[in-house]
């Protein structure tokens, strides 16, 4: 599994406000831990409207894909049995986009 794909992922079993359901998820886990651990992080990804910086950010364009938003507080750490079609990658730019987004989000 590499860090930047947009997966689907099973997030049944939830309580709000986390999300449930099936929905895209982008993997954030780094690739090389990604082939030994049982497990990856994602962000969900939602059809939900709006970017709340650093809460929600746009998802680039991907083919075949509705536009969507990521959900920062949603971040989790999902089995890898919860995973299942991959839809596609997004670049590093906005991986390094992200990264910004989540420090100002958990940082102090």
């Amino acid at each position: 599994m590499t860090r930047g794909s947009i997966v689907w992922v099973n997030l049944g079993d939830a309580s709000p406000p986390e999300f449930g359901k099936a929905r895209p998820g982008l993997v954030l886990s780094n690739t090389e831990a990604n082939l030994s651990l049982s497990s990856v992080v994602i962000l969900p990804i939602s059809a939900r409207p709006g970017v709340i910086w650093p809460l929600r950010l746009a998802l680039p364009r991907i083919s075949g894909m509705k536009p969507g938003f990521l959900v920062l507080p949603g971040i989790r750490q999902v089995s890898k049995a919860r995973l299942h079609d991959e839809m596609g990658v997004v670049e590093d730019e906005f991986l390094t986009e992200v990264e910004q987004a989540l420090n100002a989000y958990l940082g102090e």
